[in-house]
């Protein structure tokens, strides 16, 4: 179980919207997310999105505000409201989670160990991947920012974040505070960022797991022709099953309620930041007069790796949800159904028709998660980026 939590408990506990289901109080868990959420406003995405109307007009450092920052920002925040918001809606989700696993016989645990490895491994990895990234950009920002206090620079650019406040920041003591405020708002919200991903990603693993056991299952129904179960072992076993099955649709459904409209805000906004990205590469990065290879360069790789992954995660996941619900109907064929009766036979065919509706992770109920909508939103970033080169262009 260790394994198959990964990183997740820990990130989520440290920004408190992990959903203890043995947990009654709440209060320093809703403090500690609130003040990530207000450090977030004050130091990051409120100055960010203020300046907008001091940069109005300069396409690249309006792209740089809201690509680099601004709309990941916004994005964390997202993710912090609907996960506090539905923490309690969550809990039974996890509680079956930690039951799965303490209930479960050694052959069935080697199995789910299988599949937690891979929720193991996206945990850590995205993690690691996070938060090199944000210790990139915050690296290069202060190397700029140390460059150049001492030239006449506006005070935005003297941020790691560029942004707009409403005082003098010029001082050292408040420039430091500023900057300081700044980091300490960057952490939280990249493992904020990553978490509420890996968080879904190990509960659909989990639960793709758990299909693939009672497939397993429902192939052994019937036995062979060497030990034929009677009817009511067949229907006692096929109650457990359709029990079991209903249990495991309600859980995946609830998953896709508390996240679906995330999900939408999600592509769309890291469709924009693609699209802004490939903007800045084009036009500042291969324009640079030190040369392509440089630092910036290295943070637009982990940038573009750091956003093209966690939508690929969700990809993925969706895919895999959908292939192992609908599996559920070929398991049933499978089974030893002609060793049975013809009344006992047909009770397969409610399963095979349940499985016909697999489940599915939507954005929003407007599209299905799968590889297809993953090259959908490269293709649509693409098309965004060219129509703003255009725009650029023609200037």
């Amino acid at each position: 179980m260790k394994v198959a939590l990964g990183w997740n408990r820990w990130n989520m506990e440290l920004i408190g919207i992990w959903p203890e289901p043995n947990r009654s109080d709440q209060r320093w868990s809703n403090f500690k997310t609130v003040m990530v959420i207000l450090i977030l406003i004050y130091f990051a995405t409120g100055p960010q999105s203020a300046n907008l109307f001091f940069i109005w007009g300069d396409l690249e450092l309006i792209t740089e505000n809201l690509s680099t920052a601004n709309i990941p920002g916004i994005n964390v925040i997202m993710k912090l409201v609907f996960s506090w918001y539905h923490k309690d809606t969550l809990k039974p989700v996890v509680k079956s989670f930690f039951d799965d696993w303490k209930n479960s016989n050694t052959k069935e645990k080697e199995i789910m160990l299988k599949k937690a490895k891979t929720a193991n491994q996206i945990s850590i990895w995205c993690s690691m991947l996070t938060l090199s990234m944000a210790t990139a950009y915050l690296t290069l920002r202060a190397w700029i920012v140390y460059n150049s206090y001492n030239s006449n620079v506006k005070q935005d650019r003297l941020l790691l974040y560029p942004g707009y406040y409403p005082y003098d920041i010029r001082p050292i003591p408040i420039l430091l505070v500023s900057n300081f405020g700044q980091v300490a708002a960057a952490y939280p919200a990249v493992i904020a960022y990553t978490t509420v991903d890996t968080f879904i990603a190990m509960l659909i693993v989990h639960i793709c797991g758990q299909f693939e056991l009672l497939r397993m299952k429902l192939r052994r129904i019937i036995g062979d022709d060497k030990k034929t179960r009677s009817a009511d072992e067949i229907h006692k076993k096929l109650v457990s099953i359709v029990k079991r099955h209903e249990q495991l649709n309600r859980l995946a459904n609830k998953i896709e309620e508390c996240f679906n409209m995330l999900l939408l805000i999600q592509i769309l906004l890291c469709t924009v930041e693609i699209c802004f990205q490939g903007f800045i590469f084009f036009n500042v990065i291969l324009q640079n007069e030190n040369g392509i290879f440089n630092f910036q360069l290295l943070f637009f790789v982990l940038f573009v790796n750091f956003v093209l992954v966690h939508i690929y995660i969700y990809c993925y996941m969706g895919e895999m949800l959908l292939v192992q619900s609908r599996e559920m109907s070929n398991s049933a064929y499978e089974s030893n159904w002609f060793n049975a009766s013809p009344p006992e036979a047909r009770c397969l065919l409610f399963i095979m028709h349940r499985a016909n509706r697999p489940l599915c992770l939507t954005a929003g109920k407007f599209g299905t998660f799968s590889m297809e909508m993953f090259s959908t939103i490269l293709r649509t970033a693409m098309g965004y980026l060219s129509v703003l080169l255009t725009v650029a262009g023609s200037d």
